[in-house]
């Protein structure tokens, strides 16, 4: 919700107030563009900028750096060129942030998809956008891992780990003794000192392969708290392979981590091996051994027709609760990632009608025309607090103030409104979204009738659009209230300091009503408690 300007005194009349024209309209000029643009792009840095603070870690320190970064050279900007701030921090902020996040991306996933080819040339290319030591050992890694030749590359790694600093140097030893089973040595080492939390992964598979699977699970409880965030999906792979629940892991490896065919293939061969169905696993096993040499599915699969076969060891009902437990959590994350983009019908009419709106608007005098506004619904305080209106508490929050403004709203509405309403379905969702604005526009209707704050017109769908951020908010603390991971602690995290973000996003644009972003946040994140998660209605 924004309030567009404060010189309408003429509109302080009753009937004449919605009739005459109203020449104190501030349109959004090019400075407001740039401020805008400007100010988004900072928040995103000041964000990203503290989740690498909280991370803790050495290696996100260039990340944090680029960051400070943009925010400085943003309030350089701002003092000194406020006309063309929008534009000096966009060139900062593309290719020190961006462009090397996007790559990174792109490189973990071609990585994971087998395509080591491709995820060295996007790690090459990422160190150039960022050239620090970091990035560069990435890259120099990702092409010891691209070689084709087994020893070859075991050469490269190991010339590599000689280099590099200790938490780089025990990644690559593990990577190595995984690569060759070394199992027990791979233990060893993630026993050290320094170790436990960075090589939390290889140690759950580790112990999976050497046949230890309760203290897999005990140990997977132990550190789930404190395993990093990327590791913690590998973690939900091991518990399931070696807890016996193929589907869940061929959904886990294939539509959420998407890894390549034969890896994919491993490990519901272990699964279902673990399920006791014996002979299906070997069957996979003796394909998958007949593979390339170069691929380590095939080593692996090479591995396990090594080993004795005897029957899977049963579980003690502490184990199968935790492998229950994780396979839930799959099945929800699985479904999440496998939403794909399209909105849900709630979602979508909320924009449609917010669309149709504003093409009202422009249509019947524009969308920067005060009069307009008034006229179409704008949280007027006169017009409820004298003549009774009550219904602009509601008709405010679809109408915007300029094609900005409502191009924000909608992205915002777009990306929060698909994940709330997939987790706790379509009616809870539309009865929260208009329960948010009806409430931030009565906050803030209450704020101006006792004049904590200044008349003002009031538009802007932002209250409503951060009801929905306070119910993911309250759904993700409960997440973590249940189970205690890492996962969930970011997340959390993540999102109370996005909504700090935006504090003072607020207070660099004078515009934006902070009033209605916090009740709007504040009715969500109390509703959110008690709303329960599920496509029920």
């Amino acid at each position: 919700m924004i309030r567009p300007g404060r010189g309408i005194d003429n509109l302080t009349g009753a009937t004449e107030k919605r009739n005459a024209a109203v020449h104190s309209e501030r349109p959004q000029t090019p400075m407001d563009v740039q401020l805008i643009v400007a100010v988004n792009l900072m928040a995103l840095s000041a964000l990203s900028l503290l989740l690498a603070l909280l991370q803790r870690r050495s290696e996100m320190a260039p990340f944090a750096v680029v960051n400070a970064l943009v925010i400085v050279a943003g309030a350089a900007a701002l003092y000194w060129l406020p006309q063309y701030v929008g534009a000096i921090v966009a060139l900062v902020f593309t290719p020190f942030v961006a462009a090397p996040v996007a790559l990174t991306a792109l490189q973990a996933r071609m990585t994971r998809a087998g395509r080591l080819e491709a995820a060295a040339r996007l790690a090459a290319l990422a160190a150039l956008f960022h050239p620090t030591a970091a990035m560069r050992f990435t890259a120099a890694f990702a092409r010891a891992a691209a070689l084709s030749d087994p020893q070859e590359k075991a050469r490269a790694l190991a010339a590599l780990a000689k280099e590099a600093p200790p938490a780089h140097r025990s990644a690559i030893e593990a990577r190595l003794l995984a690569e060759r089973g070394e199992w027990e040595r791979l233990l060893a080492l993630a026993a050290a000192d320094g170790n436990e939390r960075r090589l939390a992964g290889y140690r759950l598979r580790a112990l999976g392969e050497t046949g230890q699977v309760e203290e897999l699970m005990r140990d997977y409880e132990r550190t789930k708290d404190r395993t990093p965030v990327e590791q913690t999906v590998f973690g939900w792979l091991f518990v399931l392979a070696f807890g016996g629940r193929p589907r869940e892991v061929e959904r886990l490896a294939a539509q959420t981590l998407r890894l390549d065919a034969d890896t994919v293939a491993y490990w519901l061969a272990v699964a279902r091996g673990q399920a006791g169905e014996q002979a299906t696993a070997r069957a996979e096993f003796e394909r998958l051994a007949a593979g390339p040499a170069d691929r380590p599915a095939t080593a692996a699969a090479r591995r396990q027709l090594e080993k004795g076969w005897p029957p899977p060891a049963k579980l003690s009902p502490a184990a199968r609760k935790t492998v229950e437990e994780v396979a839930a959590r799959v099945n929800a994350e699985c479904a999440r990632h496998a939403r794909g983009w399209r909105l849900p019908r709630v979602t979508f009419a909320l924009v449609a009608v917010n669309a149709l709106v504003f093409v009202a608007e422009i249509a019947l005098g524009g969308s920067q025309n005060l009069g307009t506004l008034v006229a179409l619904g704008a949280l007027w305080a006169p017009l409820v607090l004298q003549q009774g209106e009550d219904w602009r508490l509601l008709t405010s929050a679809f109408l915007h103030f300029g094609g900005m403004h409502f191009a924000l709203n909608m992205l915002m509405l777009a990306l929060i409104g698909r994940d709330v309403e997939h987790e706790i379905g379509a009616i809870r969702t539309l009865a929260l979204y208009l329960g948010g604005a009806l409430f931030s526009s009565a906050f803030v209707l209450g704020l101006m009738a006792f004049g904590f704050v200044a008349y003002g017109l009031y538009v802007g769908a932002s209250g409503a659009i951060f009801a929905l951020f306070g119910v993911v908010g309250a759904l993700r603390v409960r997440d973590w209230l249940r189970h205690r991971a890492s996962l969930d602690a970011f997340r959390t995290a993540a999102l109370a300091l996005a909504i700090l973000v935006q504090i003072g996003a607020d207070f660099l644009l004078p515009m934006s009503s902070l009033a209605a972003h916090l009740s709007g946040f504040g009715f969500g994140l109390v509703a959110g408690f008690f709303v329960k998660p599920g496509r029920g209605r």
